[in-house]
């Protein structure tokens, strides 16, 4: 998760912290620069152009959720208790402390058509490849009999995903003191009709 330069590492959580409020299209060279008050040479020794950049942050969030959320539930029985662990751990990730506004994969998919297309690449492999990792726990959960054998794994991370952004707007935006409970009890209601 984390680099050798201290320096790069510094630019990397700051730009973390901006994509996290204003997504990764607010992410350029000359933001950064003042904002951390270092000179624009200095941020080219790390970054090529604003498009490395922003590969460079999205690799950093894409790290520190890996950490966070999939590394973290790996020793969690698979099935049933680890698509509760996974999702538990994604819906508290999204609310990290260096993460001052929230998801950056929330942001930057909505801003995703007008990010470079590396950039767009890169962030539709990091969903599709979370996405794998649900529908892999759904699957489990299914082959373990604890998930009926006809259930629509797709449909279900569909389900899982809309009460992630669900979270994420009730959480940042209408600032709902009840949100946690909401959500996990209709994360329950989502698992026990999947049953």
């Amino acid at each position: 998760m984390s680099t050798t330069n201290p320096i790069r590492e510094r630019i990397l959580s700051h730009g973390l912290g901006i994509a996290s409020q204003q997504g990764l299209t607010a992410l350029t060279m000359g933001t950064l620069a003042r904002e951390m008050d270092l000179p624009r040479a200095g941020l080219s020794q790390h970054f090529a152009d604003r498009e490395t950049l922003q590969l460079g942050v999205l690799e950093q969030a894409t790290a520190l959720f890996l950490h966070d959320v999939v590394d973290a539930t790996v020793s969690v029985p698979a099935g049933e208790a680890r698509l509760k662990a996974l999702f538990s751990r994604w819906i508290a990730w999204s609310r990290a402390p260096i993460l001052k506004g929230g998801c950056p994969f929330v942001h930057a998919s909505r801003q995703a058509s007008e990010l470079a297309e590396p950039v767009r690449t890169r962030l539709k492999e990091v969903l599709d490849g979370w996405s794998q990792i649900v529908t892999d726990a759904i699957a489990d959960a299914k082959r373990n009999r604890q998930f009926r054998a006809d259930l629509d794994a797709e449909q279900m991370v569909f389900e899982l995903y809309g009460l992630y952004l669900s979270h994420h707007f009730f959480h940042w935006y209408m600032k709902d003191k009840a949100v946690e409970a909401r959500t996990m009890k209709a994360f329950d209601r989502l698992l026990a009709a999947s049953r």
